[in-house]
């Protein structure tokens, strides 16, 4: 009887894959990124910030949507480090901040790839739930910005990856450096932390299940020791500047309101909303009724399959529970961005779940990823529907025409309309041209792109 066919048979096929992968992702999410780079207020702002000398990074935590700063700077200097690498390559223009952002995105899911496909042995479960992930229409578009979420979600791709490629190790080192992974995601966006604190309590609680009481508390000193070195600049800010200015205002004052009035606990919303924002990364643009049913069933088989591993639920299961729990307090709408750093442990869960029975686990996890595949053409199209400004191109190319023929202007207009936050003199600032009221000359960019100049008298 022939030997039943494995990939892992090819030369290099854990090498061609990933890589093949890899070109795949970033080709998707960088695509035409110079002609429609969502340019809006906040991306404007964190470029700005990547823009400085590294004197004037922030120390502490970088502006956040829910008052006060977020928990550490790793995202900004991140930024800071794409605005040296790829800038140049752009004029320093702000779609290098998408660029950079969708090449860091697609390399954690490479790694997250092959720690899926090593731990469970199969490549079409892998790459079900990777691309299920990361070819997410929210995911790919914002990840083609410039924004923290996807960044969190990449640290916490690149967490549960190291995971499971080192819960079998005795080396600390893979424990610590995932730790310092989930740090980094909750310094990004502090949605994170629900996936964070799971992995990082189960990296010590692992040893003390197996009876390793000494091993325990020696990966609990030394996580304890990585969180508290990547926590040193927003603890140092945040002795220099006091609590209140770091604090997250809107988050504190939910909790705070909630914890008084316990009638007020939203358990069955905050679920929903973490099915309903599950479903739109994993499946949009497809929907399906009982998607809330079967997450739940999904969890409870899974748990029961990863029960004998701890770290394996910690990162599946867990993380799914323990959002739904803390959502419970918060009182306003939700929105579905703030679930992406759950996204792997869902997809994850989910597959494992599908993939329980053995005998058919090589058949399910094949029509999954053929699944996924098909959904890619409609995923894209409708990725390129959203989080995109169509004016971006036209903006850089009249921009840099105003540049080249003179080094100041009085103003800019534009015969195309533009979203109230962007800022159309930003890209002429970038490259170099500077607005002054004694300017000679105003221009205005046309719909195709062109420019026309206009001569201003004094004191108009």
């Amino acid at each position: 009887m022939p030997a039943r066919f494995s990939i892992d048979r090819l030369p290099y096929a854990r090498i061609i894959v990933p890589l093949v992968v890899f070109a795949y992702l970033a080709i998707l999410r960088t695509r035409n990124i110079s002609e429609t780079f969502g340019m809006l207020g906040d991306q404007i702002l964190y470029w700005r910030i990547a823009l400085r000398p590294w004197r004037d990074l922030p120390v502490g935590g970088g502006p956040s949507s829910v008052g006060g700063t977020t928990l550490g700077p790793a995202f900004m200097w991140t930024m800071w480090a794409v605005r040296h690498v790829v800038g140049p390559w752009t004029q320093n223009l702000p779609h290098a901040g998408g660029i950079g952002l969708s090449l860091i995105q697609s390399a954690a899911d490479v790694l997250l790839l092959a720690a899926i496909w090593k731990r469970f042995g199969s490549l079409a479960l892998a790459l079900a739930v990777t691309l299920a992930v990361a070819t997410a229409p929210q995911e790919m578009s914002l990840s083609a910005t410039i924004w923290n979420p996807p960044m969190a979600l990449a640290f916490i791709k690149v967490a549960i990856a190291l995971v499971l490629l080192g819960d079998r190790e005795k080396s600390l080192w893979w424990s610590a450096a995932a730790t310092a992974a989930a740090v980094l995601a909750v310094q990004c966006h502090s949605s994170a932390v629900f996936v964070s604190a799971p992995i990082i309590a189960s990296l010590p609680l692992r040893e003390r299940l197996a009876d390793r009481r000494g091993r325990a508390w020696t990966c609990a000193w030394a996580l304890a020791a990585v969180v508290l070195v990547l926590e040193i600049p927003f603890l140092a800010d945040m002795a220099l500047h006091g609590v209140k200015r770091a604090s997250p205002s809107v988050v504190v004052a939910n909790v705070s309101y909630t914890y008084e009035h316990p009638e007020l606990l939203r358990p069955v919303a905050a679920f929903r909303a973490l099915a309903s924002a599950s479903q739109v990364i994993l499946f949009a643009p497809w929907a399906f009724a009982w998607f809330a049913p079967l997450l739940i069933a999904c969890g409870v088989v899974t748990a029961i399959r990863l029960r004998d591993d701890i770290s394996l639920v910690c990162v599946t299961v867990i993380p799914l529970l323990a959002t739904a729990g803390a959502f419970s307090f918060w009182q306003r709408p939700f929105d579905n961005y703030w679930f992406f750093t759950m996204a792997p442990s869902a997809g994850l869960t989910i597959g494992l779940a599908l993939t329980a029975w053995r005998p058919v686990a090589p058949v399910v996890s094949t029509a999954l990823v053929l699944l996924v595949m098909a959904a890619q053409p409609s995923r894209f199209a409708y990725a390129k529907t959203i989080y995109h400004l169509p004016e971006y191109g036209r903006l850089v190319r009249g921009s840099q025409e105003i540049r080249r023929r003179v080094p100041e202007i009085r103003r800019i207009e534009t015969e195309f309309e533009l979203p109230p936050t962007t800022d159309r003199y930003f890209i002429y600032e970038i490259l170099g041209g500077r607005v002054t009221r004694s300017a000679a000359y105003a221009a205005t960019i046309e719909t195709t792109g062109r420019v026309h100049f206009t001569r201003v008298a004094d004191g108009s």
